[in-house]
């Protein structure tokens, strides 16, 4: 194991940015989703609005990829933190003034959904012109500890200021982080599209993006697996453990624990990826996936509340190793001029049942209760991490540096 380069500073002023913004996104997890059962709407509620919000980062990730890999990327996330903060502004005003409808809260959802579209691709082709080729694991577990971090701190000081003042308090809080973000943004240098030999259209674009996709069967393989536990795990976790934190375990306060465990847990594996560079990351990834499945069935049996911390620290280790591994395969084995529509095409098919799975959740949740939708989602993780570990290319892929 060698010295890695030290972080740039663009690199680091973007993290700054990166870190501010996400701490508000996770603390307004838990204040939209108690605004939800405030006005009456449930579980199922909570299933329409977090679908909402995942319907246009499903419709659009594929352009937004292409244009991440056409335009200045520094550009297309500063107009994503300006659309974002001004529509958390516009709703934590309405929910100021009194409860705000379903369909409103819906809609709201869907455009930091579009906004998410267009910032994630930008991110992941933005990080390889911040950073040396070697120091690019470094970068992205420094990335990968923020979302940690937020992860850990944000619900849980969501849940506080929700208990204590009303979710649109979190929400303008949300705004300003956006705006903060904005800032950082503003002294990372602006990045210069790849020249290209002809000015190819957009379905040639995606065209291109789709072979460099499917020609990675390590790639499209996890796509897969993420599909499929998009339909059921995540979203059963999501849309049920509110429902049962206010029935069972205290209400907000709690949730907003239990998220945290995640978050405290992907701090810690977020901080072993910045020493350990694993021979074969995709099989320490696919195993570290693993740990969720304890993580859902604790939360299906209703156990207690440290039982369901517990879980939730050990499967967000798995979480915080494999998206900083995950991550950096990617930038490290796919050329910088696809990247980001190869990032597109990874982020649509593993979110592109996310709606659908949201929805059913709440849905199932009201004909059978709780328990077999979070067991379904544990068997799921279950079966699909032992099936990539089939894969012969996930098993032998190493982080190679390619040419861009």
């Amino acid at each position: 194991m060698g010295s890695q380069p030290p972080i740039s500073r663009p690199m680091r002023n973007l993290l700054a940015g990166f870190y501010t913004s996400l701490l508000g996104s996770q603390m307004t997890t838990v204040a939209l989703a108690f605004a939800v059962l405030s006005s009456g709407h449930g579980a199922a509620g909570i299933g329409l609005v977090l679908a909402a919000a995942r319907v246009p980062t499903i419709a659009f990730v594929l352009v937004a990829g292409v244009l991440a890999d056409r335009l200045p990327r520094r550009t297309v996330m500063l107009i994503t933190d300006a659309a974002r903060g001004g529509s958390q502004a516009i709703l934590a005003v309405w929910l100021f003034t009194g409860d705000v409808p379903l369909g409103v809260l819906m809609l709201f959802a869907a455009v930091d959904g579009l906004g998410n579209a267009f910032f994630r691709p930008a991110l992941v082709g933005l990080v390889p012109s911040l950073t040396e080729k070697a120091g690019l694991q470094r970068a992205n577990a420094l990335l990968g500890f923020g979302r940690s971090f937020a992860s850990l701190g944000g619900p849980a000081l969501g849940g506080t200021l929700v208990a204590l003042s009303s979710p649109a308090t979190v929400l303008a809080i949300d705004a300003a982080t956006y705006v903060i973000s904005a800032l950082f943004l503003f002294a990372v240098p602006r990045d210069v599209p790849a020249p290209r030999p002809r000015r190819a259209g957009l379905l040639t674009d995606l065209r291109e993006g789709w072979i460099e996709f499917r020609s990675r069967r390590w790639v499209w393989s996890v796509v897969l697996q993420f599909g499929l536990v998009h339909l059921t795990t995540v979203p059963a976790y999501l849309v049920l453990g509110p429902q049962i934190a206010a029935d069972h375990l205290g209400g907000a306060q709690s949730w907003g624990f239990i998220l945290g465990s995640f978050g405290a847990g992907s701090v810690a594996g977020g901080l072993l990826m910045v020493r350990f560079t694993p021979r074969r990351p995709m099989v320490i990834a696919t195993l570290g996936m693993l740990w969720f499945v304890p993580a859902s069935i604790a939360l299906a049996l209703q156990a207690p509340l440290a039982v369901i911390v517990a879980t939730g620290f050990l499967a967000g280790v798995g979480i915080g190793v494999f998206g900083t591994l995950w991550e950096t395969v990617l930038q490290a084995n796919v050329p910088t001029p696809v990247l980001s529509r190869v990032s597109a095409y990874d982020w649509f098919g593993s979110l592109v049942t996310l709606p659908l799975g949201f929805t059913l959740a709440g849905l199932l949740s009201g004909q059978v209760g709780t328990t077999v939708p979070l067991l379904l989602g544990a068997a799921t993780m279950a079966v699909s991490c032992a099936a990539v570990l089939t894969v012969p290319e996930v098993r032998r892929l190493t982080v190679t540096p390619v040419a861009a």
